[in-house]
């Protein structure tokens, strides 16, 4: 084998953040990962052992099952800053198990290869269900491949819409241990309970494969998928399809501003700044630039959609430009703080003006005193005369 491979810092500490740092249950990750390679690969070479999984090491079959994107990733992280991977168990588009888990092998070697955040972090996976015996098979064949890439799992999302295996997903829940039982979270009725719910967990509904017309849309993955090959083919540029959970993003959609990075730079510019107003022109550029190293100190980059390129990524811009975006976001949180200031006086001005008439009323309406409560009711007496009775 490889000594590079075998014996390199990724591979190991993959396994070590997948195990929780338990150096023996790391050490028999990497043994059950080349075991399982060898399982799942039974017919290549044996240099493939030694590096990782090209696509054209699959099979024709596997091949034709990642083209699919039956099992895709997401272009956005979830609320955590997690990444999010979408799959149709309701499709059996693969002619084996084997080249299902060629498939799969590849997409999650991918996964780990495109950065840290999944390996750190993990994953979310948010799975369609399908028929029954499928399911059987596909959750068997996933489980051998457990803690083989060193991305962790946190949640599966079984998202039933058809209301059909509701008892199944239920049931089998009883064979799961604690741990697992925890990570499971099922979802069922209409596709929009569905989206409600995966919402709740901070997962982006609006990237999700799934269309409404029930369609399975792949535009996205074959984008990533070509990524992909200029990888396997070490001819890949700088380009980055998906952002990670620190990078703040260039735009005015609802994806760029609630990303995470982004809203974790607005914190930072908040937190700064009192400083900031109190100083002149140079040292607010100190203030802006020493926020650009707080993000790029935490593995953040500052990302600008490049819509010309060939597939539509998104690219790092330099230190000026992160600087002007930085001085941006001082900029709209003193507009911000300028229309609160008098959006309260505004409040102040007609509360204190409702007062003032409240006040000329109460002044102008005459005091209910007993006096005024006395009523002169003349009563006859039996003589003929009359006397004040008070009421």
């Amino acid at each position: 084998l490889n000594p590079e491979y075998v014996n390199g810092r990724n591979l190991r500490l993959c396994c070590l953040r997948s195990c929780q740092y338990d150096a023996k249950r790391a050490a028999r990750a990497v043994v059950h990962h080349f075991r399982m390679k060898k399982e799942v690969f039974p017919n290549c070479p044996p240099e493939l052992l030694g590096r990782s999984v090209k696509f054209s090491d699959l099979s024709p079959d596997a091949q034709e099952f990642v083209e699919r994107g039956y099992v895709q990733d997401s272009p956005c992280r979830d609320a955590a800053g997690r990444p999010v991977g979408f799959f149709d168990a309701g499709r059996k588009q693969y002619n084996s198990v084997e080249s299902f888990l060629q498939g799969v092998w590849y997409t999650m070697s991918c996964k780990a290869r495109d950065g840290d955040d999944a390996v750190r972090k993990g994953m979310v996976m948010v799975v369609y269900t399908g028929g029954v015996p499928e399911q059987m098979e596909i959750f068997i064949a996933l489980h051998k491949l457990k803690q083989c890439f060193g991305v962790d799992v946190n949640a599966i999302h079984l998202c039933d819409t058809t209301r059909a295996q509701r008892f199944f997903l239920s049931a089998s829940k009883l064979y799961m241990d604690n741990f697992t039982r925890f990570r499971l979270q099922e979802h069922s009725g209409t596709r929009e309970e569905v989206d409600f719910a995966l919402q709740t967990f901070g997962i982006n509904t609006e990237d999700s494969p799934m269309r409404p017309d029930g369609s399975w849309d792949t535009s996205w993955h074959k984008q990533w998928l070509e990524k992909q090959k200029q990888y396997d083919e070490e001819i890949a540029t700088d380009t980055i399809l998906v952002p990670r959970r620190f990078d703040v993003l260039f735009g005015k959609s609802k994806k760029c501003i609630q990303h995470p990075g982004t809203m974790r730079c607005q914190l930072i510019v908040e937190m700064h700044w009192d400083e900031y107003n109190r100083q002149r022109k140079k040292e607010k550029g100190l203030i802006a630039s020493k926020i650009v190293r707080i993000i790029h100190d935490s593995q953040g980059r500052f990302l600008k959609w490049d819509g010309n390129s060939k597939t539509g990524s998104w690219v790092e811009v330099d230190d000026v430009v992160a600087r002007e975006k930085v001085t941006h976001f001082f900029r709209g949180l003193r507009e911000r703080k300028q229309k609160m200031t008098q959006n309260q006086e505004g409040h102040l001005k007609s509360f204190a003006t409702k007062r003032g008439i409240e006040k000329n009323v109460v002044d102008t309406t005459p005091s209910l005193n007993q006096e005024n409560l006395t009523k002169k009711v003349r009563s006859p007496d039996v003589d003929g005369s009359s006397e004040n009775l008070a009421i």
